[in-house]
């Protein structure tokens, strides 16, 4: 067992009943990040589908707070200078674009103002940026990492919970709970689709894995086997082609990370990845395959997220230094009948597939509603272009070195930066609460 760096401060005023109150904002946190499909966004849009926009006011205030007393930025990370450098960055080009498009006599697409637009986008940043602090500073305040894995573990076994609901109540499972009430026969925890929980799955697995070095060798064992069942039953029963296929590209990935067999550890990482990679050849790629081939034949959702992406990198050829977050609006309209021309080819040359249903692609020209790339890496290489790739590669490099020796929070890190080409980020608030954890963990690993 480890010795949790904490505990030889236990009578500081760092535990007690402050540890506890501490604890219990944090479990209501993480409960708040998982919930990705809040019923406000009916009310005020797509950024209300998390309600960690409802924390905005306490998180002005928490810095309000820290900077008049302490007269300085505190618990700052490369994390978060990151952040602020791009959030800054496209409120320069965003307002430089609107204001091109006001020149030129382009004040809306459809219902909404660009400028409007441009501003409402920037606050998922700020908001972002502010959660990311919010969650570091919350982790330097909980003393003991046996209590920070209490929090993340309480939250785990809600989730399961949740999700063995789901399975039993099947298509109207939670549906008070969630924003709209359709039927849906997927699971799909506390999102609004099946393909965005599996970041969550991962992320929290990860970081229970990871606290449980400070268990003692029973409980560690125990805890171990609590989150294999999770994340093997999730495996099982998610019906998300999107989040298999990242599976696959993590254990290859991982599997020439760990070729080096001068370390008796590596080796058995790599015959464990082996064995997952057998695994999901025998009892997933058959479903995963026919999958594909029905959402080709039948549905829109790989077209819509080929041809968003297509858009993006069109936009980008074009206007190297990115778009911003207002105009973009403007671009989806201008190259969408190009993306579906390349579509329209690929398709043909590749599976002989003569019409391609393009449906949903095209009704971008015609509505604001939800109008962006289905990949948060390539909507914010829209918003941002070539600073925006730079962000991406700085963050990523700094992120992968403080975790490479880790066994375990290294292949959930690729996990997570393979997802960003599936999933929006927005409001994906774990992997954001991920990032902060490695920064945090690694740099606490480092002082003791």
């Amino acid at each position: 067992m480890r010795k949790d760096p904490a505990m030889s401060g236990v009578m500081d005023g760092k535990t007690g009943g402050n540890q506890l109150l501490w604890a219990l904002y944090l479990v209501f946190l993480l409960l708040l990040t998982v919930y990705q499909d809040f019923p406000l966004v009916n009310v005020i849009g797509e950024i209300g589908r998390s309600p960690i926009i409802l924390l905005l006011p306490l998180f002005v205030a928490c810095e309000a707070a820290l900077l008049a007393k302490h007269k300085r930025v505190m618990h700052g990370s490369k994390l978060q200078r990151y952040l602020l450098v791009f959030i800054v960055y496209l409120s320069l080009i965003s307002v430089a674009y609107v204001l091109a498009q006001f020149l030129q006599g382009s004040y809306s697409f459809g219902q909404e103002n660009l400028l409007g637009k441009a501003v409402k986008v920037l606050t998922y940043f700020v908001l972002i940026l502010l959660y990311v602090r919010h969650m570091q500073l919350l982790f330097a305040k909980i003393a003991s990492r046996r209590v920070l894995y209490a929090c993340f573990f309480a939250v785990v076994a809600l989730l399961a919970v949740i999700m063995a609901a789901e399975l039993a109540s099947i298509p109207n499972a939670l549906a008070p709970l969630h924003a709209g009430s359709q039927p849906y026969w997927r699971v799909r925890l506390l999102t609004s689709e099946s393909s965005t929980t599996g970041t969550i799955v991962v992320v929290y697995s990860a970081i229970i894995v990871y606290l449980s070095r400070y268990l003692s060798g029973p409980a560690k064992a125990l805890s171990f086997a609590f989150v294999a069942g999770f994340f093997l039953f999730y495996l099982f029963v998610t019906g998300s082609k999107g989040f298999l296929i990242v599976v696959l590209l993590t254990i290859v990935v991982t599997m020439a990370k760990f070729l080096d067999f001068r370390k008796k550890r590596n080796f058995l990482l790599l015959l464990a990845a082996a064995g997952a990679m057998y695994l999901f050849v025998t009892h997933f790629s058959a479903g995963v395959l026919g999958s594909l081939s029905n959402d080709i034949e039948n549905y829109t959702s790989s077209y819509t997220r080929m041809g968003t992406i297509l858009i993006a990198l069109a936009t980008v050829a074009h206007h190297p230094l990115g778009v911003g977050t207002g105009a973009y609006l403007m671009y989806f309209n201008q190259y969408v009948d190009g993306a579906i021309g390349v579509m329209s080819r690929f398709y043909y040359d590749t599976f002989g597939i003569g019409q391609i249903n393009a449906g949903e692609l095209l009704q971008y020209s015609d509505t604001d509603r939800n109008v962006g790339v289905k990949s948060g890496f390539f909507q914010w290489v829209m918003f941002g272009g070539i600073a925006a790739v730079v962000f991406f590669y700085q963050l990523a490099a700094n992120l992968l070195g403080k975790a490479k020796t880790s066994s375990i929070l290294f292949p959930a890190l690729i996990f997570v930066l393979l997802s960003l080409l599936f999933v929006a980020l927005e409001i994906k608030y774990e992997i954001w609460l991920f990032f902060a954890f490695i920064s945090y963990a690694t740099t606490r690993r480092a002082e003791t």
